[in-house]
């Protein structure tokens, strides 16, 4: 990508890393070019990971799951012991995903 400033870049800085720091910045890099990626990466840009497919399918699963308990207490005017069991099943696969995608990232 060329620079926003119009300017073309002609400083070069070079960096030396180990086998095992080399192949962590591989699995981390973001982006089209490892230069690209580390550029932005001290200029400050904050990288963006795409989204998991899987992570959305879930979370839309969850959404659906929620409106139904939604529409149920809107109708009935009460939460009873079946929706409360389903806010809770709702958490759980809320805290299953959080684990699974989020924390448990290096």
């Amino acid at each position: 990508m060329p620079p926003i400033s119009g300017k073309k870049r002609t400083k070069e800085i070079a960096i030396r890393v180990t086998e095992d720091e080399l192949a962590k910045l591989k699995r981390r890099q973001q982006g089209t070019t490892m230069a690209g990626w580390m550029r932005d990466l001290g200029l400050g840009v904050t990288p963006m990971k795409p989204a998991d497919p899987e992570l959305v399918r879930a979370l839309g699963r969850i959404g659906s799951n929620l409106n139904q308990v939604t529409k149920h207490v809107n109708i009935d005017k009460a939460l009873d012991e079946n929706v409360l069991e389903q806010i809770k099943a709702i958490r759980v696969s809320i805290d299953a995903l959080l684990n699974e995608h989020l924390r448990g990232e290096s």
